[in-house]
């Protein structure tokens, strides 16, 4: 993403940048409102102070996001909608990787509300019908762990809002408690249990369907140690046992108003693609497919921001005997499910003929669509079905990837993939 620093003052927004640059996100620092980004801006920061210049006469540039620049002491206000011009804030001041992760969720959620409004676009032009927006559910959270003061702080703050707090007082009833029911975050309680802490956050990542859910962790005071590892797992927020917790508790709720968003968008791109797709397989029919390549193609012109596709032939492994023409599809069926599964959600798939997939891969580069194709053809590779005998067909996988060129068509650009596994563009 390209990330830009407004500010009116010099010294600002140069301290902003070294803040950013010290969580290895690359940005530019422009002074003034009437200055566009070089090449374009993705996202706009502005530190404290400076929302000002949003809207100024003479700056042109209309980023994703316009993002407030804030100071951990300093949060946003709570509750589930941003308050004033922009869309979310960030903690300039807050440690480089906690920095680096809400930087990575707002990228996140950008990509995902931009490409919503161009299946949208796309849905309209073939006259498909309209999915229904995700329906709203009460704000809850979970609390695991020993009692505590701070629990009845996050129950205050929830009632505000008019939500409610679970507690589990151990990990294993915590964890059936976030496989049986949502929650919009999760406060572990690690004052007198650090490591057990630092292992339910780490197990939280590591679980697909938990992996962006809000996390607070509490711990000792004077327990910098926890709190650096919790933030290394992806927790959202530390706060420090029988201290004040405001400012801890604001950034969580930034946190699940981003993830939110998040879920949000992707529900209702998830619906667009199975109105326009084969909800077996989880891929675009071709025509769909077609019309929304040209539109990707099209909008990242404009906008400046990159684009790539692969492309993966699948094939029996060399000196496998070939299966029934009835296995293959139905194998073939399975590995299309399958990468489905392993691309983003802002990801499109479609299937050509009867041995090609395609994933395009909006605001992302070459490497992305490499790290695709490897991603779905090594897992799928492990995959064998079985041919009508009983016996075992394993699979091989060609993969071709590409960038958008200046000027290139969605058409040109599947064409140009094509190409490289030697495969003429193949008729709708």
């Amino acid at each position: 993403m390209r990330i830009v620093v407004r500010a009116s003052d010099a010294r600002i927004a140069r301290d902003a940048q070294t803040q950013l640059n010290a969580a290895g996100v690359e940005s530019a620092a422009l002074v003034g409102a009437v200055r566009t980004a070089p090449n374009g801006e993705d996202i706009a920061i502005y530190p404290a102070a400076e929302e000002a210049l949003i809207g100024q006469p003479g700056l042109s540039t209309s980023p994703l996001a316009n993002l407030a620049g804030r100071r951990w002491s300093a949060p946003p206000p709570r509750g589930l909608t941003e308050v004033g011009p922009f869309l979310g804030s960030l903690a300039l001041d807050a440690p480089p990787k906690l920095l680096a992760a809400q930087i990575e969720g707002w990228s996140r959620v950008v990509i995902a509300e931009e490409e919503r409004a161009r299946r949208v676009l796309t849905a309209q032009a073939l006259s498909a019908p309209t999915p229904q927006p995700m329906e709203p559910r009460r704000l809850k959270a979970l609390y695991i762990g020993a009692p505590s003061s701070m629990f009845l702080a996050l129950e205050r703050a929830l009632s505000e809002q008019d939500g409610i707090v679970a507690a589990a007082f151990s990990s294993y009833t915590g964890f059936d408690h976030l496989h049986d029911e949502p929650f919009d975050a999760v406060v572990l309680n690690g004052a007198q249990d650090a490591q057990t802490a630092i292992s339910l956050c780490a197990a939280l990542r590591r679980n697909a369907t938990l992996f962006h859910l809000p996390t607070m962790v509490i711990v000792a005071s004077g327990d910098t140690t926890t709190a650096k590892a919790v933030i290394d797992r992806g927790a959202a927020a530390v706060a420090t046992v029988n201290a004040p917790c405001g400012s801890s508790l604001g950034w969580l709720f930034e946190a699940i108003r981003r993830e939110r968003r998040r879920r949000s968008a992707e529900h209702e791109m998830r619906a667009l693609r199975d109105l326009m797709g084969d909800p077996l397989t989880g891929l675009w029919r071709r025509p769909a497919f077609d019309a929304h390549l040209a539109r990707l193609a099209a909008d990242h012109h404009a906008s400046g921001r990159p684009m790539s596709l692969a492309v993966l032939r699948v094939m029996p492994a060399h000196g496998a005997s070939a299966p029934p023409e009835a296995v293959w599809r139905r194998g073939f069926t399975e590995v299309a499910s399958l990468a489905g599964r392993l691309m983003r959600d802002a990801d499109c798939g479609a299937l050509f003929g009867g041995d090609l997939i395609a994933v395009a891969l909006p605001a992302s580069r070459l490497k992305s669509a490499k790290r695709t194709a490897e991603r779905i053809a090594s897992v799928a590779e492990c995959t064998a079905f079985a041919a009508g005998d009983g016996s075992v067909g394993p699979l091989v996988f060609e993969q071709s990837a590409v960038e958008l060129q200046p000027g290139e068509s969605g058409g040109g650009m599947l064409a140009r993939a094509l190409r490289a596994i030697e495969v003429e563009a193949i008729p709708a």
